[in-house]
């Protein structure tokens, strides 16, 4: 199991995220456009190499997004229920559920054929978004990573 804290910048232009370990150091970046039509999200190591790409699908009443990995190949999609916080992920990464565990959609389990890959919690605080991230299945990790930003995309920046 590895736990990280992901951290959104608090400035930045767009919604930038830092990706810690559980010592404290940084693995990862992953960046949210915030002025393209869509919230498309895009992962990088710290090589500067993007590893993981999900761009945002328009459409009316519910949100969806296709997930590519480094080479551009489409690897999931990740539907969100209607008036829900739940999502659905088919795909090459297999048949994926996140569902919310209150009421408030700020606790999430993560879970492949009834078998827990990973939890996400939203963290309190004043002046950025926090997350906490809990990979129980270390293959799934930088999809859980893009998973958690499009949490906070769809359910805390739907006006931006």
């Amino acid at each position: 199991m590895r736990k990280f804290s992901i951290n959104q910048r608090l400035f930045s232009i767009g919604s930038k995220f830092d990706v810690l370990n559980e010592h404290g150091k940084e693995e990862y970046i992953v960046e949210a456009d915030k002025f393209d039509i869509g919230k498309n999200i895009y992962v990088y190591d710290l090589n500067n190499r993007r590893i993981l790409f999900l761009k945002q699908q328009i459409r009316i009443g519910a949100h969806r997004y296709i997930a590519y990995d480094s080479n551009m190949m489409e690897i999931a999609e990740i539907r969100k229920e209607f008036m829900f916080p739940e999502y659905n992920i088919t795909g090459q990464m297999g048949n994926i559920k996140m569902r919310a565990r209150d009421v408030l959609g700020r606790h999430y389990i993560i879970e492949k054929e009834n078998r827990e890959i990973g939890r996400i919690d939203k963290e309190i605080s004043i002046f950025t978004d926090s997350y906490s991230l809990e990979v129980f299945d270390e293959e799934y990790t930088v999809f859980l990573i893009g998973l958690l930003v499009i949490i906070d995309m769809v359910r805390y920046h739907e006006n931006n």
